[in-house]
Order: C-alpha cells, then sequence, then structure tokens
C-alpha cells in the first residue's frame, strides 16, 4: 500500500512538473457596468487585460492581471469613462484531454476609474480609487507546446468608486486571447 501511494505521490509530482509553471495572457476585454442608480441605464466599455501566473503545486496558481477598459458618451450624456484594474489571487486550473486547460479564480485589488465625474460630499472629482474583486473563470486551449487560446474568460467585477447613490457598481466581464506558457527545461 505505501509503495503504491508513494508512485501515485511520484506521478503526479512529475505530471504537475511536465505542466507549465508560468503563464501570460493577453486579451481583448468587453465590460457590461450599471449606470446610476434607480434604473439599469447600463452601458458597455472596450478594452485589454494583461495576466500572469505562476504554478506553485497541481493546478493550484497566483495569478495576478491589469486590464483597462473605457467608454465614451455613455448613454448620451456626454460623459466618459476610463476604468483600469489591477488585482491578484488565487487560480486554480485542470488539465483534460485535448490540451483543454479550465480555470476558477478569484483576485482582490484596486480599480482607478479616470476622465469621468465621481461626486463627493463636498465636491467633484475627475478620477476615484477603490477596492476592487472579481470571480469567474474561463477555458483555455493548447494549440501547441507554448500557446493556449483562452476561448472565453467570464468574470464578475465588483467596484466602490463614487456614484451619488450606493458607491458600488456590479459588472460583467467577458473576454478573449492568447495564453504564452513557459514550460520548465528538462
Amino acid at each position: 500500500m505505501t509503495k503504491l501511494l508513494v508512485g501515485a505521490l511520484f506521478c503526479t509530482s512529475l505530471a504537475a512538473q511536465a505542466q507549465s509553471k508560468i503563464d501570460a495572457s493577453v486579451s481583448y476585454e468587453m465590460q457590461r457596468s450599471n449606470g446610476p442608480a434607480g434604473n439599469c441605464g447600463c452601458f458597455s466599455l472596450q478594452g485589454g487585460r494583461a495576466d500572469g501566473s505562476y504554478r506553485m503545486f497541481n493546478g493550484l496558481a497566483i495569478a495576478g492581471e491589469i486590464s483597462g477598459i473605457h467608454a465614451s458618451n455613455i448613454n448620451g450624456s456626454g460623459l466618459d469613462l476610463s476604468l483600469l484594474t489591477y488585482m491578484a489571487g488565487p487560480r486554480y486550473s485542470i488539465n483534460m484531454k485535448h490540451k483543454v486547460r479550465p480555470f476558477a479564480q478569484f483576485l482582490a485589488g484596486a480599480a482607478h476609474g479616470f476622465d469621468s465625474i465621481f461626486p463627493h460630499p463636498t465636491a467633484a472629482s475627475s478620477s476615484a480609487n477603490s477596492f476592487a474583486f472579481t470571480s469567474g473563470g474561463g477555458l483555455d486551449i493548447g494549440l501547441s507546446r507554448h500557446i493556449a487560446a483562452r476561448v472565453v474568460q467570464i468574470d464578475y467585477l465588483g467596484t466602490y468608486l463614487p456614484n451619488n447613490a450606493t458607491n458600488h457598481q456590479n459588472n460583467l466581464r467577458i473576454g478573449a486571447g492568447i495564453v504564452f506558457r513557459i514550460k520548465p527545461s528538462t
């Protein structure tokens, strides 16, 4: 029994070592955000995202991302919005047959909104910062040893920028892109 357990652990270790340790990706991103309180007033932003992860063991990795998106003339108001987010946290992925790798993650960090109007109790400003978090996942499909397609990534993004109401925004992010995998040398 002990030999079987040691053998299983050894095989798991070899399989984990054959996986890439570092992934880096660039993606197109579309975000659907809620507008002012009282009605949806929803609007879309577009931009890009860069992320990376370092696989620590099995499917568990530490991931980080930077995202930048923009919307012009939101709902005909003449207002624009640019939003940067930078977050990090755990990512779990599973290597499946046919080079398919689904993943799930929870990241937390900050959001920086600018080129818009952010109301405060005494005045308004053109920029604001807040806590931000995202929870979601995606699907990567290997194209070669070092490149994969991020077929889809879907996340919920919560931000707390000033908005003269709840100061909370619910955002749905959808993206796709390319993943670069760095394999360990053998």
